[in-house]
């Protein structure tokens, strides 16, 4: 990637990838929580324990949200590959062009708190 601050053009490696990511899950109900919450937002139960699971997964829904005063945000429902769905970002998955089952690894957190994550290059096979 490129990036252009006014002054001077120079190469930005893109942030290397997470091999795991850390989350809460009620006891009681199953809900995973990637913000550090006291009580579940769904039953406010207290036991809240972490746990880690893995970095990658496969892009399985698309979510609109609207806000009054805010613009559309998009964002996207990714199934980890140990059955956790997780609604996150997802960089460079332009809407309507970004396949369901599209492989995606963890980068980081974006600003508003959700799971990051990136779009894995598709390896084809040529077969002659």
């Amino acid at each position: 990637m490129r990036l252009s601050t006014g002054l001077k053009a120079r190469e930005v490696d893109p942030s290397p990838p997470l091999e795991e990511l850390r989350f809460q899950r009620c006891t009681w109900c199953s809900t995973v929580v990637f913000r550090t919450c006291l009580l579940c937002p769904v039953c406010a139960s207290t036991d809240l324990p972490w746990q880690r699971g893995p970095a990658t997964g496969k892009i399985c829904g698309v979510i609109q949200v609207g806000r009054k005063g805010h613009g559309l945000r998009t964002d996207m429902v990714v199934e980890l590959d140990n059955g956790v769905r997780v609604r996150c970002e997802v960089e460079n998955a332009p809407i309507g062009l970004t396949a369901y089952g599209a492989c995606v690894t963890a980068v980081g957190t974006a600003p508003n708190g959700m799971p990051l994550f990136r779009v894995d290059p598709v390896v084809r096979e040529e077969r002659w």
